[in-house]
């Protein structure tokens, strides 16, 4: 059964927030894309990697938002289709 958009967004910040323990986010990269293998590459293989499948691109956005505004750092890359990945690494 699918999560509501809601509950899904909620969701995936309390994942994120239980694997960044709640404190360093600036450690932290958030980004969205549409292929994490890809990305993952271009972040040079980190072992801390995590990513989760979202139900559209505005809910990628607005969680990359959110945590953006606590002090993550963003990256831009190559996504050349929608971005329904999110990602997370400490990197």
């Amino acid at each position: 059964m699918p999560l509501e958009p809601q509950k899904k967004e909620a969701d995936i910040k309390a994942a994120i927030e239980k694997i960044t323990t709640g404190k360093r986010y600036e450690v932290w990269t958030i980004g969205v894309t549409d292929n994490p293998t890809l990305r993952r590459e271009e972040h040079g293989r980190p072992t801390i990697w995590h990513y989760f499948d979202v139900d559209s691109p505005e809910e990628a956005l607005s969680v990359e938002t959110y945590f953006r505004a606590k002090g993550m750092k963003g990256y831009t890359g190559t996504a050349k289709g929608n971005p329904d990945f999110l990602y997370i690494t400490w990197c």
